[in-house]
């Protein structure tokens, strides 16, 4: 077992997170900070040979909810089994703390309708307790993980302790309870929280209506942002009106608000930011005017991903076409090898099973599995998920004769029962990535909305990281610098949230390391794990080509399998 804190990995293609070329070097890793990078560095620390490999810093994810898998998976899979050493939670503004003894189901109903985290899992595993965010943070800080973890303040539960049923109703907040919200929120960045975060999006529901705070004005947040100045500076993130991508009516007033409150709160503010079917050019509208007040003197950002965000439909997933059909019940607690062995050897079977999918099509296409705009995950006859595919189950149907739902049976079927259909929701306006492409490598933008944590049946996007190598780096003919990719994943984000001491591979940084068998990474094919407490279910991906993932210093996984170290901690702001 590789534990020890003193290595130096040898004669790696090194990737140092600042954008510059890559270039062959030795790697000494000493008390778990990096101490020196050189050429043939004279040492007795452990040898790790990286000859061929590359070195990277490890990557840092600004957007997971991992607030509940924290208090029962410690390795928070599957993010680290693709490469991250850093995972910041409370985005989207829920989260579990302040919460009032008594109150902790309304943060449960908040989590499971907006993330999709089913209620009787967080209710078993989470023991609650705390109640103010500096006891939370000192929960989680109680805890060993196999990567560091950071916290952000969230305005839902903020809103619902300082105003009960009244703030989760989204009735307007008084200027006391405004300064009050503020006052808490600056505790908590002086604890150590690394930002805070709201949302503003419809599509994030609660109960009838909409997550609290989803109605909160500039009056209401100005306090708040203030009051982050006043600690001394903290990154806000928010999900925008208009379903994340922005509607015209709606793109100059979201931006300004961004705008206003990286000037009151003198810190960098993040907006997500998608492609949106209703007007695939929409984004790039909002890209411009965030560059013109970043030229105006405020630090704002568009937060946006590297593929596009799908819902998944399997045999065992939340949705799939043939499961409202009478057919189905027979089927649906058999291991999906045994499905598609009985589909493929039972005709009528499969006609049943077709005929009912027809019948129940405003069902399952309410889910949008439109044969038009929906693909296979892995291509018939390939072995590996196309995040960037280019024939839908219609022109499947129409190139072999088939009809669209015998093509999704076969795509179900196919890989032992392990295929998916793989329905786009955003970022594939134009039937490719070349928007996604072109937001990427804007100046104003910066990669998160990894969600990894949340939608546990429906999505698969923790492996954002190991994709961005492989499909943008290495595979794509229009692709993007690795040292770009890198510097995506590592410096950009840890500047963001004041994390100086990670990001780079340099003397003096935190040694969090992935050494990386690029030429074979693969990101890994989706499978549902019955592991989630209260019985549930979630979503995994498990890539190959990570040889070994350092954090700080200590080896967390070894050719993909976990060493049994959980070096990973809760970092505090301003202590990192």
């Amino acid at each position: 077992m590789l534990n020890s804190s003193s290595i130096v990995i040898r004669k790696g293609t090194i990737v140092d997170g600042a954008g510059e070329d890559p270039f062959e070097a030795d790697v000494l890793v000493e008390g778990g900070l990096i101490t020196k990078v050189d050429q043939d560095i004279t040492t007795n620390a452990r040898p790790i040979d990286a000859e061929g490999l590359l070195v990277t810093p490890g990557w840092i994810d600004i957007h997971t909810h991992y607030d509940g898998q924290l208090t029962w998976d410690p390795f928070l899979r599957p993010s680290c089994w693709h490469g991250v050493t850093t995972a910041i939670t409370g985005n989207c503004g829920v989260g579990f703390a302040p919460v009032r003894p008594g109150s902790q189901g309304i943060l449960v109903e908040m989590m499971e309708s907006t993330e999709d985290i089913p209620a009787q899992c967080l209710e078993q595993a989470i023991k609650w307790d705390w109640e103010t965010f500096p006891e939370y943070m000192d929960s989680v800080a109680a805890g060993k993980y196999a990567l560091d973890i950071g916290v952000q303040v969230p305005h839902a539960a903020l809103r619902f302790y300082v105003m009960g049923e009244k703030g989760a109703e989204n009735k307007p907040a008084t200027l006391d309870e405004s300064i009050e919200m503020a006052q808490l929120v600056a505790e908590g960045i002086r604890s150590g929280a690394l930002g805070f975060s709201f949302s503003r999006t419809k599509a994030h529901t609660y109960r009838d209506g909409w997550q609290p705070g989803t109605l909160s004005t500039l009056e209401e947040l100005k306090p708040i942002a203030a009051a982050i100045a006043g600690a001394g500076g903290a990154p806000i993130m928010f999900s925008p009106r208009g379903v994340t991508g922005l509607f015209p009516e709606e793109r100059a007033g979201e931006i300004k608000l961004a705008a206003d409150l990286s000037r009151i709160s003198r810190s960098p503010v993040m907006m997500c930011l998608i492609q949106h079917s209703h007007d695939p050019k929409e984004w790039g509208k909002v890209l411009g005017l965030f560059e013109e007040e970043r030229n105006s003197g405020a630090d704002v950002f568009a937060q946006v991903t590297g593929r596009s965000i799908v819902t998944l439909g399997g045999f065992s997933t939340k949705f799939n076409p043939f499961m409202h059909g009478s057919e189905w019940p027979s089927l649906s607690n058999l291991p999906n090898s045994e499905i598609a062995k009985r589909i493929n050897s039972d005709n009528d079977l499969r006609d049943k099973l077709i005929r009912n999918a027809e019948e129940t099509r405003h069902i399952w296409q309410s889910r949008k599995f439109f044969e038009e705009k929906t693909y296979p995950l892995i291509p018939l006859g390939e072995t590996s998920p196309d995040y960037e595919p280019e024939e839908t189950i219609a022109d499947i149907s129409d190139r072999t004769g088939k009809s669209p739902l015998e093509v999704m049976l076969d795509v179900l079927c196919s890989h032992n029962g392990s295929g998916m259909l793989n329905y786009p929701h955003y970022n594939y306006a134009g039937g490719n990535l070349n928007a996604v492409r072109e937001m990427l490598e804007h100046p104003s933008s910066r990669l998160g909305l990894s969600d990894a944590g949340a939608h546990l049946e429906t999505l698969a996007d923790a492996s954002l990281f190991t994709f961005m190598l492989t499909h943008w780096a290495r595979d794509r003919e229009n692709g993007i610098p690795l040292p770009s990719i890198v510097k995506m994943m590592t410096s950009e984000p840890a500047e963001i949230f004041g994390l100086e001491d990670r990001g780079r591979i340099a003397p003096g940084y935190r040694a969090d390391l992935n050494v990386i068998d690029y030429s074979n990474l693969e990101v890994g094919v989706p499978w549902l794990e019955n592991d989630v407490p209260g019985g549930g279910s979630r979503l995994l991906q498990k890539p190959d080509g990570y040889q070994h993932t350092f954090v700080a210093g200590v080896a967390t996984f070894v050719d993909g399998r976990p060493t049994g170290e959980l070096p990973g901690r809760l970092i505090r702001r301003g202590s990192s």
